[in-house]
């Protein structure tokens, strides 16, 4: 009988999960618990356990081949301010400017006083020119300490080049205080999270590792452990934002920033390609933000010079645009006399006035009950009744009143601030990247995706959609596909001329002896994770730029790296990048290795074409209010449209997780994998 696997994605208000056994699946959705965020983590595998008639956890892990996890745990660190207090040791003379002209950090997520400067040079050939001195790293160590440091950070000028003066901090300091003391502190080094030639930046990217590193180690080798000592054979495995996933002991915090979008991405790129989509945007309405992201030409698009939290760190990430409106957004009257909604949101508890916690402002989930959107006696399936007075109330004085308009009106006003914002998105990540909405499909997930994907397609040109049975924990079902990917990058340096010969004999080598460094990496990491050498394909990136920097860009090879390294390939594609790019040479700034390993995946059914009547789905009807109207709508169970049905709006369509609106004129038909495709 085949395994099971688990997959939990969690966020800011749910932690939802998505199990499978062969072709049969089951979704999870259940409070996130931000006080300990694996309580929440095992409830979730508790329910997927009841969904598949277990009642004793531990005989359903035992049966468990995979669990992988993505997770917001970071994203929240940085938002709420939780991180430690971090002391900084940076290459004397750097300590007000960290290498920058404007510093992002300090004030943020640095205390100026915790940032001590220490003599060491490091030339720019990578020569050490000054070495450290060990009283001087225990005369700085002690400093911090006082200071109330709770870990340290070292980033050295030029450590990309020559590490070494970084990593004698670091075996001093662990000296003084080794591991097995209570007191111990752990020591990161810039130069081991970022490679960047810019010093400010390897700074910054290593200081929100650290800033994550403490929540994060708590939260999955917890998890980890606790899904061991019940019964799982295998390591926990999490989800890195720029694609795939690995254990817990081979994943630095950075890694899993928006690790739970980054797994919708890789989720919309598999359909996609089931489906034969090639240019794909996405809309995922979580609890409390939207998030939009783009495949084009069936891959997933990646940042190069991202930020996080508003801090640059330009480590590769796969681009997701974040904005705040979600269920659990907060609707206000702004100054302007103006209908506002988000960045603030109610969350899980109290969350919205109509969940009955003691949430006493509005939100969007308040205004969607208060339209007849959502069935009160229905949310989660049920499990959660909402009180639709409170919604009303709440709504009614916090912007009808202030508005002298009806309720009806201020709700209709919340959604449409709402679909605004996520049409906004949509509009600006396909500019932003040289295209336009209207030559893409959308994928709509998340929680509240299904309520507001047709508005927000409408307002912004697109008129194909996707929806999923599975769309509330679409990110989970997104982690279903993802492999064992670890990624190793070196520097390389290396120039190449469009026109000219491309890349001589010496850089040939280079490149081949940086290649076969990493894939040794590869093999013994993999080895780790329990895969052998037969077992792992490669992949090669490169990260390219002009000379004066002005264009900059992750480009995959388009064949797999196998033991003979093709340099005659490597150097054609280079030579060919120029030529695309239009420009007459390039820098090969990083050679990028991807190792991936296969593990199960969930592969969505073929289920023969029925008539075109839903009426065997049919519930029964609702009031609906929209557009100045009053419908009296049809209502459809999910879980019991066949392929083929079609459905005219306006309708309402319900799951156990989620609600799917049509709105008048537009079209919704379920195809034969049990999608949904509905044209506005």
């Amino acid at each position: 009988m085949p395994q099971f696997t688990i997959d939990i994605d969690t966020g800011g208000t749910f932690t939802d999960g998505f199990f499978t056994r062969g072709e049969k699946y089951e979704t999870v959705k259940v409070d996130t618990t931000p006080h300990d965020f694996t309580v929440g983590f095992n409830k979730c595998i508790e329910e997927g356990a009841r969904r598949f008639g277990y009642e004793n956890v531990e005989e359903f892990l035992r049966q468990t081949k995979t669990i992988r996890l993505s997770t917001t745990v970071g994203t929240n660190s940085l938002i709420q301010r939780t991180g430690p207090k971090l002391g900084l040791i940076v290459t004397k003379g750097y300590e007000k400017t960290l290498y920058q002209e404007k510093n992002p950090i300090l004030h943020y997520l640095v205390d100026p006083e915790l940032v001590i400067g220490i003599r060491e040079n490091v030339g720019d050939d990578g020569r050490i020119i000054e070495e450290v001195d060990e009283e001087d790293v225990r005369r700085v160590t002690k400093q911090l300490l006082e200071a109330g440091a709770r870990a340290f950070v070292v980033s050295l000028k030029n450590a990309h080049l020559n590490i070494s003066n970084e990593r004698k901090i670091r075996d001093i300091i662990q000296q003084d205080l080794p591991t097995h003391y209570l007191g111990a502190k752990p020591v990161l080094l810039a130069g081991e999270i970022s490679l960047r030639d810019n010093d400010g930046i390897r700074t910054n990217a290593s200081i929100v590792n650290a800033y994550l590193h403490r929540d994060m180690v708590k939260y999955l080798y917890k998890g980890d452990e606790g899904t061991r000592k019940k019964g799982l054979q295998s390591p926990l495995l999490i989800a890195h934002s720029n694609g795939g996933v690995a254990r817990v002991a081979k994943t630095k915090a950075i890694d899993t920033y928006n690790s739970g979008p980054a797994a919708g991405m890789m989720g919309t790129q598999f359909v996609g390609n089931q489906y034969g989509l090639d240019n794909i945007l996405t809309v995922d309405v979580g609890g409390t933000s939207t998030d939009v992201g783009m495949i084009y030409k069936g891959k997933m698009t990646f940042d190069t010079e991202s930020s996080i939290a508003g801090v640059p760190v330009h480590t590769p990430l796969i681009h997701v645009l974040s904005v705040g409106g979600g269920g659990g957004s907060i609707a206000k009257v702004n100054k302007d006399g103006k209908i506002q909604v988000g960045p603030e949101s109610a969350g899980a508890v109290p969350g919205p006035a109509c969940f009955d916690l003691g949430g006493s402002k509005p939100t969007v989930t308040d205004a969607a009950v208060t339209l007849g959107l959502i069935d009160p006696e229905y949310f989660l399936g049920g499990k959660k009744k909402l009180n639709v007075q409170k919604a009303h109330d709440v709504i009614e004085r916090s912007i009808a009143s202030r508005l002298n308009i009806s309720v009806q009106e201020a709700a209709a006003g919340i959604l449409d601030e709402l679909t605004a914002i996520g049409a906004n998105a949509l509009k600006s990540l396909a500019i932003e990247r040289g295209h336009t909405p209207e030559n893409f499909t959308l994928f709509s997930f998340g929680g509240g995706g299904g309520l507001f994907c047709a508005e927000m397609a409408k307002k912004a040109g697109i008129k194909k959609i996707y929806t999923f049975p599975f769309s509330s924990v679409f990110s989970a079902f997104g982690l279903s596909t993802a492999d064992i990917n670890h990624t190793y990058e070196l520097r390389s340096g290396v120039r190449v001329e469009g026109n000219g010969e491309g890349i001589g004999t010496a850089q040939e080598e280079a490149i081949v002896n940086k290649i076969t460094t990493m894939k040794k990496w590869a093999y013994r990491d993999m080895r780790g994770e329990g895969f052998n050498g037969s077992e792992v394909s490669f992949s090669l990136e490169v990260e390219v730029k002009t000379p004066n920097g002005e264009k900059r860009g992750i480009y995959a090879l388009p064949s797999l790296i196998g033991e003979d390294i093709n340099l005659h390939e490597v150097n054609e594609f280079l030579q060919g990048l120029c030529r695309t790019l239009r420009v007459p040479e390039l820098v090969v700034e990083f050679l990028r290795l991807r190792a991936q390993a296969l593990v199960s995946h969930y592969r969505l059914p073929e289920v023969e074409l029925a008539n075109e009547s839903p009426e065997e789905a049919k519930k029964g009807t609702r009031s609906l209010a929209i557009e100045g109207k009053v419908y009296d709508t049809n209502v459809y169970d999910l879980t019991k449209l066949k392929p083929n049905n079609t459905i005219a709006g306006p309708a309402i369509i319900e799951s156990n997780d989620t609600t799917i609106y049509i709105p008048p004129a537009a079209t919704y038909i379920t195809d034969r994998h049990l999608n949904g495709i509905l044209e506005v």
